[in-house]
Parts: structure tokens; sequence; C-alpha cells
């Protein structure tokens, strides 16, 4: 992913600062996951909800680490299976298991149940794949409709080994540096401002990302929601989420005669 987005910052003129702010964790085979996967092969799971292609791709590796990925794979096809977004979408279709449902974008939970209006879910056991921690506004929504939910992490984001990219990246902020700061996941919001509370710099960073110099970018509107209740502002925002047109967006703001004259 960062040499993806800075080959992409390159590409534009750039030169991209790499501060990673958080971490993958899998959480291996837990109880609550091995249970889901007991679930779907049986056919109590009627609603499958992928919401990451990370999450997607744990789940399969899970089934097959139990020896039973053919087996929830053929239990899949009589499931109503619904993709998020395009992320979790390719690791279905790269597994062949068919999408009854995918939402357009920016793929946000209101999306999603726009998407799934007419679907019946009285009385069905749905289950989601979280998004790397609780997502209670799709709970309660489907559980308003009548369903029995479950949300099941497969892993969750952890804060990086070495912070020491972040401390430098909040030094070049306050040293005025940095041009630009990009914030590609909600939940680097979160970690980001851990780290600059742990290192006593959370106030001067914060004030930063409120009213300092440079531009402040979202990838798309979640991440943007969360920028916004954190006190950060966000000067741009592509429209369609993401990176390759976060990228363009930032070039065009920061060179606008270079947009202009192409």
């Amino acid at each position: 992913m960062l040499s993806e987005m800075g080959g992409l910052i390159e590409r534009s003129g750039g030169v991209p600062y790499p501060a990673p702010v958080l971490q993958e964790i899998h959480l291996g085979e837990t109880a609550e996951v091995k249970t889901l996967v007991d679930d779907i092969c049986s056919g109590t799971v009627q609603v499958m909800v992928f919401q990451t292609g990370v999450g997607t791709k744990a789940l399969f590796d899970s089934a097959a680490s139990q020896g039973r990925e053919t087996e929830m794979l053929e239990a899949l096809t009589t499931t109503t299976v619904i993709a998020r977004s395009p992320k979790p979408a390719a690791v279905l279709r790269r597994n062949k298991v068919h999408i009854d449902h995918m939402p357009p974008e920016p793929f946000t939970s209101t999306d999603l149940l726009v998407e799934i209006d007419g679907l019946n879910l009285s009385g069905k056991d749905v289950a989601i794949q979280a998004y790397g921690g609780p997502n209670s506004q799709l709970t309660q929504a489907l559980e308003k409709r009548g369903a029995t939910v479950r949300e099941v992490s497969l892993y969750t984001w952890g804060l990086p080994e070495d912070i020491t990219p972040v401390l430098g990246l909040i030094d070049a902020l306050e040293n005025g540096q940095i041009d630009a700061i990009a914030f590609t996941s909600q939940i680097q919001i979160g970690n980001l401002l851990s780290i600059a509370a742990n290192a006593g710099k959370e106030a001067s960073l914060r004030s930063l990302l409120a009213e300092g110099p440079g531009v402040v970018a979202s990838v798309g509107p979640v991440c943007t929601k969360r920028m916004l209740e954190a006190g950060f502002r966000v000067d741009v925002e592509p429209d369609h989420p993401h990176m390759g047109n976060l990228i363009l967006a930032l070039a065009q703001r920061l060179n606008p005669q270079d947009a202009k004259s192409d």
C-alpha cells in the first residue's frame, strides 16, 4: 500500500513521506471465527456481509486451515452474499463466490442499507465480517428490520511496531516541512492522536490539523466524518473514494496552474 501510494505521489510530482499509524493484527482461530465457519457451512447463516478485502481473505484462510474451505464455498452458493465495496468483491470473485448485492460509491454503510432496502431480513440470521471494529449503524439498522445479527472480527487495527516515522511526521508538521497530509482510513485518526498524546504533542497536532498551514486531505466521506469529529479540517476530498483520485485531487489543489494547463 505504501509503495503504491508513494508511486502515485511521485508520478504527480510530489515527494512521499510515509508514516504508517496502524498495522493489521489477525486474530487467528478464535472461537467466534470457528463458530462462524461452522454456521456458514451448516446453512445457519442466511445472509453474509463482507466489508473488507482483508477480512474476506482472512475468513477463507480460516476455513482452509480448518479443512473446510470447499465446504464453505459450497454453502455460500445458497447464501445471500453482500459485498460492501470492490475490495471484498474482488476476493469473492477470485474464489468464484456470487455477489447478490454491492452498493454504489462511496460504499458507506448508508449506501449499503439503501442497496438492500428491498431485501427481506425478517427472522434471518445475518453475519457481518467486521471492518476492523464494530459498525453499530449497520448492525442496529439490520436488527430493526427483524434480523438476528452477529458481527465477527477476523482482524483488528493496532499501532505500528515502530512509531518513529509518525513522530518524525509530527515534528515535520510543526516545522512547516509538510505541504499536505492525506488520510486514507478513518482508523488512522484515532491511532495518530494516540501516538501524539503519548509523545505530549496531541494539542499541537490537533491545532495544526485544524487551522495550521498545508493541505489536509481525506480519501472519502467515511474518513472525512471521523476527521471532522476529531476537529480536523478537510481541504480536499475526491469525488470518488480511491487512492488514485485522492492523489490527483491533492495535486490539483497544490498545483492549480498545472491542472489548468492539462
